[in-house]
């Protein structure tokens, strides 16, 4: 009686006996052999989705047996990879697994010839066509395989690499696929364990990951994990975007934030899954099969004896997946799908690994039921649409092949491409440039220049200009490769770093994406600084994997630069967040430990003590202090001044005495030493300081800094008796500084007082700087926007002053019907009502902007100070803010990426439409402070949001906030109140047609 009835197999090996009693797993991994093994009998077998057809494209008829992966090369003709020696070699027997090359010389879709390109191999189980030859994975080797006389025989063999792991047959190294520059991607599985000798070093990967040679400088890099505990399969979407499919498991995977060479593992970062194991995954890009099918990712579903499809999605900085029906599934147990190419006529084929029993855990190696003898390619077509002619392109010299790059065909790109890789570099490159140079101005440009670039990176040379036109696109795709590129070309291009310090601040989650990996590259101590800008801006699952990643692969460069004191990073959060990846979320411990060193400068130590009193208990707040009192103004900006702004921000109180200290400073010659304890001695309320805390703030010889630290610390020290007093200083005769610090006291104690002093005084000025400053100070606390509403109709205001703070409200995310009334009224308009949504009224905008729309006069409402709009969105062409974080999304594709009904809503209703990244959140604090921005991180019972009136990051203990909001969106509601409805027809009509050039 055969094993599998009983589903029960007793595996030995090393002496260790494995008993697998898994009936569902042998179900569906082995079943009877079918009666009837005919093609007709499995074709008839195939439900298909409705609208395709399939049929045999090749069989065992010629010679295809046991098929484990295929590709097609420019000739159009499929070369497949077969194996019967798998899953264990009969020691008796010497191994004779091949490589066919099939014809179809006809044209009638079916195979007319069979080459044997190699045979005699040992259980192959990848290969890839490339650089004159072939590639094929085989046990511990990767070998390249060519044919010098030109009968389509191999007769020169060469071991590329050797030392692959072999630790389980079906995890060797496989499913070969070659990247958009021209690197070879193949996987391995968990019980590999890989040293392969290149002229860079021993390349390792332990367990499951995948690699990338890149050929011609004899580079390979590993990449663990990543994915399922078998991988098998990787994919690149039409702007390179790298996919990892698991082999023995369901999911597909995002590749990027993996492509970091370190021996750190990183989980899966799944963004889909099939219903049961599958492999292997190929992108739709082929005008034979439906519109509605482009984009989507084919599976292939051995398990299920199914072709699983999904619709893939971008999410963020990565993507994400939606199950579709599949395209086709069967109940015939032999049907066993492995590969899925799309070939030249743009149909879709399908090797067949064709056997009742697959694995080898399940059943016994010598199996009777294990067929040796079938296998099939099948191909599918869609019905009533005509198939690709595909060019000659093997006949084509570089120029013509250059043209092909403008191809809508997938198939017919890659070849060109492929084609134009294995040329001499001095025929390809010339004339490759040749053509880049003359790429006319449109919308296909940007796409060109990737597939360009792919091209030089191949062959291994630098073109510096277009990397920079392709970092500088406005299709952030393109911005996102070329990132990439950065990170390839590093070692080769002058100052790398301040090329990836750009994309890391790219208002793309997708560029920043790259530029993190990008600087895992570059190794030196200063890469962690600009990947760790990353963590200042919003973060998702990917970028955290990512920086992750990075961390650990560059923590033999930046740790030690970090403990001598040579490591500076842009924001102390940055710094935070680096340590907290890589050493986990008592990051106070770790300072502490950092801080014991003999070696660290004085610039590093005062990074740390900074970076303690953040982080830091009660202890460490008066160790700090200690150390600033020790230091005093020996460097700029002093210790005690760093101490100050980290005290205003969290409040947490020294665990000892510090007034005697605090009262010498008070007294100190140095300016900044004499304002940072003013400010200390409020925040720590040393009321024992209070005369002399006042008599700053009342001389009139004293310098600006401290009587505005000393005003505002008055009010915390005794606000009963102050308040009147510190109130006259919110006067034009008064400096800036002094009424600003006056103000924003008052609003610590009375919201309604400060807002009509406030507001009176924004009577008497015009300038947009201080009027941004008095706003951005009274709206920092609860309550503050009712108060401002309440105060507006007294106030005076002339209608540009108004306009002024309508203007900031549209910049910062006040979010306040009342109060944008309330301005409406001021600038001599009626007050109107928030425009209730309706899909009706959605529809009729849609209508009129279709009809009467002037995108020309669009632009001028856009650009105008009444919208303001590009104080927050950039824009190529026509506004990039430069120097801080984007307040709202790029707009320069939006006309691109969304459809005409959702602008509108986007525009009108701005809360039904929230792109990634720009959720605006409230945190209400508990000393009654406010704060609205962009959460970016959430660790250790700290949050990080970037504060929208001022641009930077900030922190804050997770037990110091009261209550948190989300507020969905900074567009203010009511924003389009003060547009004519021709202006909002105008507004809608110019942002639909921004397509992703130049908006001018």
């Amino acid at each position: 009686m055969r094993s599998v009835l009983t589903c029960v197999t007793v595996w030995a090996t090393f002496g260790i006996t494995l008993l697998l009693t898994s009936s569902s797993a042998c179900a569906d991994s082995v079943a009877p052999r079918a009666v009837d093994d005919s093609v007709d009998a499995e074709l008839k077998s195939f439900e298909l989705a409705p609208g395709f057809t399939a049929n045999l494209f090749a069989s065992e008829a010629h010679g295809i047996a046991n098929p484990i992966t295929m590709r097609w090369d420019a000739r159009g003709r499929l070369w497949v990879l077969c194996s019967s020696v798998y899953p264990q070699l009969v020691p008796t027997e010497t191994p004779d697994d091949k490589l066919f090359i099939l014809s179809d010389s006809d044209g009638d879709h079916r195979v007319d010839s069979s080459t044997v390109f190699v045979g005699g191999l040992n259980m192959p189980t990848g290969f890839a066509i490339g650089d004159g030859g072939v590639y094929i994975g085989e046990g511990a080797d990767l070998v390249h395989w060519r044919d010098t006389d030109g009968d389509d025989r191999a007769d020169q063999r060469e071991v590329i690499f050797t030392g692959f792991g072999t630790g389980d047959t079906h995890q060797n190294i496989n499913s070969f696929t070659w990247s958009p520059g021209g690197e070879l991607f193949f996987c391995q599985g968990l019980h590999c364990f890989s040293r392969a000798e290149t002229p860079w070093g021993i390349a390792r990967l332990d367990e499951h990951g995948v690699w990338r040679m890149r050929p011609r400088r004899r580079q390979l890099h590993s990449f663990r994990g990543g994915s399922s505990q078998n991988p098998w399969g990787v994919v690149f979407g039409r702007w390179g975007e790298p996919l990892v499919k698991g082999g023995s498991g369901t999911a597909i995977s995002e590749l990027l934030p993996i492509m970091i060479p370190t021996a750190h593992f990183q989980p899966p970062l799944d963004i889909g899954k099939t219903q049961i194991k599958s492999m292997i995954a190929q992108i739709v890009e082929s005008s034979h099969l439906p519109d509605a099918m482009q984009g989507d990712v084919l599976i292939a579903g051995y398990f299920a004896h199914v072709l699983d499809r999904m619709k893939l999605f971008a999410d963020k900085s990565g993507h994400r997946t939606e199950n579709l029906p599949p395209l086709l599934q069967t109940g015939h147990r032999s049907f066993r799908p492995v590969d899925i190419q799309i070939g030249p006529d743009g149909a879709i084929y399908v090797a067949d690994w064709y056997n009742p029993i697959i694995g080898h855990y399940q059943a016994s190696f010598r199996h009777p039921d294990r067929d040796k003898s079938h296998g099939r390619v099948w191909r599918i077509t869609a019905q009533d649409r005509p198939l690709v002619t595909p060019p000659p392109l093997a006949d084509m010299p570089a120029g013509e092949l250059c043209q092909q790059l403008t191809s809508n065909e997938g198939w017919v790109r890659s070849q060109a491409k492929r084609l134009l890789m294995d040329l001499p570099t001095e025929e390809a490159l010339p004339a490759l440039q040749r053509w880049v140079d003359g790429l006319p101005d449109d919308a296909q440009r940007e796409h060109l220049r990737y597939e360009s670039i792919g091209v030089f990176e191949a062959h291994e040379v630098v073109n510096r200009p277009l990397l920079e036109m392709l970092l500088a696109s406005p299709e952030d795709r393109a911005r996102a490769y070329a990132t990439r590129v950065v990170g390839r070309w590093h070692d080769r291009l002058e100052a790398p770093l301040a090329l990836l310090t750009h994309s890391v601040n790219d208002p793309s989650p997708r560029v920043r994406l790259e530029a993190v990996v990008a600087c895992s590259y570059v190794r030196e101590p200063a890469a962690i600084t600009v990947a760790a800008q990353a963590a200042s801006q919003p973060l998702d699952r990917f970028l955290v994997a990512a920086l992750s990643q990075c961390v650990h692969a560059l923590s033999d460069q930046w740790l030690p630069a970090l403990r001598t004191g040579d490591l500076h990073f842009a924001q102390p959060d940055q710094l935070v967040y680096v340590l907290r990846a890589h050493g986990g979320n008592d990051v106070a411990a770790q300072v502490r430990e950092l801080l014991q060193s003999d070696t660290i400068s004085q610039a590093g130590r005062q990074q740390l003590w900074k970076l303690l009193a953040r982080v830091g208990n009660t202890e460490d707040v008066q160790q700090v202090f200690q150390a600033a009192v020790r230091e005093g103004a020996t460097s700029r900006p002093s210790l005690l001044g760093r101490l100050t702004a980290v005290m205003e921000a969290r409040g947490t109180q020294p665990a000892g005495e510090v007034a005697a200290a605090l009262k010498n400073l008070l007294d100190d010659d140095d300016v900044e030493l004499r304002a940072a304890a003013a400010r200390l001695a409020g925040l720590w309320h040393q009321e024992a300081l209070t005369t002399q805390v006042s008599e700053l703030a009342t001389a009139g010889d004293v310098p600006e800094s401290v009587r505005a630290a000393a005003i505002r610390s008055l009010m915390e020290l005794s606000p009963d008796t102050s308040i009147e007093r510190v109130r006259a200083y919110i006067s034009l005769s008064q400096t800036p500084a002094v009424r600003i610090a006056a103000l924003d006291a008052i609003s610590r104690v009375d919201l309604n007082i400060a807002a009509r002093d406030g507001l009176q005084l924004l009577a008497g000025l015009n300038d947009a700087a201080e009027v941004d400053e008095i706003l951005t100070t009274l709206t920092g606390r609860r309550e503050a926007t009712a108060a401002i509403a309440a105060a507006l109709p007294t106030a005076r205001l002339t209608a540009d002053q108004g306009k002024l703070i309508s203007r900031w409200i549209s910049a910062n995310g006040v979010d306040d019907s009342v109060l944008v009334n309330a301005l409406v009224s001021v600038m001599g308009m009626d007050a109107a009502a928030p425009l209730e949504y309706r899909e009706t009224l959605v529809q009729q905008i849609a209508s009129e902007v279709r009809r009467q729309g002037n995108p020309a006069a669009g632009q001028k409402v856009f650009t105008s100070s009444l919208t303001n709009c590009t104080a927050c969105h950039p824009l190529h062409g026509v506004t990039t803010p430069t120097g801080e974080f984007p307040k709202g999304p790029e707009l320069t594709a939006v006309g691109a990426g969304l459809p005409l009904e959702l602008i509108i809503e986007s525009v009108v209703w701005p809360k039904r439409q929230i792109k990634e990244g720009y959720e605006l959140t409230t945190l209400f604090l508990g000393d009654g402070r406010v704060v609205s921005g962009y959460v970016t991180s959430e660790n250790g019972g700290v949050v990080a949001i970037r504060n929208l009136t001022n641009g930077r990051v900030e922190e804050y203990a997770a037990a110091a906030i009261d209550e948190r909001i989300s507020k969905g969106t900074a567009m203010p509601a009511g924003f389009t109140n003060t547009l004519t409805s021709q202006e909002l027809r105008d507004l809608v009509a110019y942002l639909a047609s921004l397509k992703g050039a130049s908006a001018r």
